[in-house]
């Protein structure tokens, strides 16, 4: 198995990835498709065993007000066929020790059972929008601020929201 980045050849078969993962929501591949395609930042990495994608992570720019303040871990995922063999432990870590997330802050919203393995913990500040009360939003590398704010995400996951609503 080898981490690779991403590249925009490996898209459909991402999305074919992420729609598996994820069945049945489009939610995840729709996102993915719409960051890749659009010119904001993100990084992204794929798992690779022989020809086949095994496994997706990406990174998109977390915010206070519209100021750069880390990035957001979102989606992880593994396929079916791969889960449980430890190809989205090797995708974080080898993700989280590259330029230029290795000496940056990380937010994410996810088990925490298995974001705190690799040292993400919980925080009370800023306010996840998609989990009030913070019980599943964590926090690698960063330290609270005094003012309480809203963490903001890319764009592209209010405009995916709305594309799947209008379909």
């Amino acid at each position: 198995m080898i981490v690779r980045p991403s590249t925009s050849e490996d898209l459909p078969e991402i999305k074919r990835l992420l729609d598996a993962a994820f069945a049945p929501s489009l939610f995840e591949s729709t996102l993915v498709e719409l960051i890749m395609n659009r010119t904001e930042a993100h990084h992204d990495w794929v798992a690779q065993s022989d020809s086949t994608i095994a496994g997706f992570i990406s990174y998109t720019v977390a915010t206070h007000d519209s100021a750069p303040i880390g990035w957001h871990l979102a989606p992880l995922a593994v396929h079916p066929e791969f889960q449980r063999q430890g190809v989205g432990s090797q995708l974080v870590t080898t993700s989280l020790r590259s330029s230029p997330l290795k000496d940056q802050p990380v937010f994410v919203l996810g088990d925490p059972h298995f974001y705190e393995r690799f040292g993400f913990k919980a925080l009370e500040n800023p306010d996840c929008p998609y989990d009030p009360g913070n019980a599943h939003f964590r926090a690698l590398r960063w330290r609270e601020p005094a003012e309480t704010f809203v963490v903001g995400y890319s764009p592209a996951f209010h405009l995916t929201a709305q594309q799947l609503e209008q379909m």
